[in-house]
């Protein structure tokens, strides 16, 4: 018998290694086999998955133009702004606390000063905070895509590692054999690693768009509802 160290899931054990004789060979394993076999690396990839798929649920559901910055809400507070109805505005603004629209106008309002600019820099420094909070919210896609393929290949060098290792203690007549098997576990996590990245970037382009598409928007709304809260 022979004593090796062997690298599982982020532990270190003594194994005791017998040769594998030829009816102890791998067979086709199920796909739970065969992702339970990449490690404790699979955890991390499993729950990198979790996260981005919250991450685009909530996307989809908040990270729109119809409810971020819609046409209608501004023409409304634009009007009540010209017309100098500010309480009007702020009562509008409440009702629909979640837009972008709404909170600049509301920090303009609250801020508002016919003697200096405090109320555009309030209404700026608004912009740019929620602005900055939607471009936060899908960075942390883009982080999965880039950590999940690398935490793949190190779950596969690790593998490799430990298969290497193994062949050497075993006959001549299943060296081949028993290597092609841990190096085919050891692909597991590349693969599970690229298979929460790729749908993860797909993702992260798509809702880039639509954050650059508010930005845009915004930039726009604030122009004029600056003017108008700023006009003496």
């Amino acid at each position: 018998m022979t004593f090796w160290w062997v690298f599982n899931g982020g532990f270190y054990a003594v194994a005791q290694t017998a040769p594998v004789m030829p009816d102890q060979m791998p067979t086709e394993m199920t796909l739970w086999q065969t992702l339970k076999a990449g490690g404790g690396v699979m955890v991390v990839i499993g729950l990198l998955s979790i996260v981005a798929v919250a991450i685009v649920l909530y996307d989809l559901m908040m990270l729109k133009v119809s409810k971020l910055a819609p046409r209608a809400l501004f023409d409304e507070l634009m009007n009540k702004l010209e017309s100098r109805d500010f309480g009007a505005a702020k009562t509008i603004c409440r009702k629909e606390p979640n837009t972008i629209i709404s909170k600049i106008v509301l920090a303009g309002l609250d801020r508002r000063n016919p003697l200096d600019d405090t109320a555009r820099e309030a209404m700026e420094s608004t912009a740019r905070i929620e602005l900055t909070n939607l471009w936060q919210n899908i960075n942390y896609l883009s982080d999965i895509v880039a950590i999940s393929p690398l935490l793949g290949l190190l779950g596969t060098v690790l593998g490799m590692i430990q298969a290497f290792r193994a062949v050497p203690l075993q006959a001549a007549s299943v060296k081949t054999t028993l290597l092609a098997a841990g190096i085919s576990k050891a692909m597991v996590t590349t693969a599970s690693g690229l298979v929460v990245a790729i749908p993860a970037l797909i993702a992260y382009s798509y809702f880039r768009g639509q954050v650059q598409q508010v930005t845009n928007m915004i930039e726009i709304y604030s122009t004029d509802i600056i003017k108008a809260i700023q006009n003496r």
